[in-house]
């Protein structure tokens, strides 16, 4: 296993930290879960895949995965024509995701769980929480800085990589 440094070098998350992830092995994990749920935070109102936010390559490309948005997300998603399983807040989601019978849309547990757009140091937290007192979850971090708190994440890569690994899995997540 390939160890990779956390972006803020205080984020020591113990004996079990995250598998890094390519985007081809995100597409195959998103696809083999029984019930993924995407969490989709503030930063994707402002971060850029090339010249797009990230927030309308989501709602372009959308899918069979249940959202949940988090803060004033949810006023962008609605003016782009998704409509959200759930919103609410991050450690509201957080504290949610720990009771293992909780589901966003009512149609059973979620068993994967992925991140995108929600602030490093934030969901570093939320990951650490999940990651002792979910045990049922499975987690990805999707953002461009490795997260060692989730089960897999991407490694710390500049934002043209970035753009094309997350274009490949926001563009073939789907299920087939």
């Amino acid at each position: 296993m390939a160890v990779v440094t956390p972006w803020q070098l205080g984020n020591i998350p113990g004996p079990k930290r995250a598998m890094p992830l390519k985007g081809e092995i995100a597409v195959k994990l998103i696809q083999a879960a029984k019930r993924p749920l995407l969490a989709i935070g503030s930063l994707a109102l402002e971060t850029k895949v090339g010249n797009e936010l990230l927030i309308d390559l989501v709602a372009k490309l959308g899918g069979d995965i249940p959202l949940v948005t988090t803060a004033h997300v949810l006023k962008a998603m609605l003016e782009r024509g998704l409509n959200p399983a759930a919103f609410m807040g991050v450690v509201d989601l957080t504290n949610r995701l720990t009771d293992q019978s909780w589901s966003a849309d009512g149609k059973g547990p979620h068993d994967l769980v992925i991140f995108l757009g929600i602030p490093y140091p934030l969901q570093s937290q939320m990951l650490s929480t999940l990651k002792h007192f979910a045990t049922n979850l499975r987690t990805i971090s999707l953002d461009r800085f490795f997260q060692p708190n989730a089960d897999w994440s991407f490694p710390n890569l500049g934002e043209e990589e970035w753009g094309k690994e997350i274009l490949k899995v926001l563009e073939n997540s789907a299920k087939k």
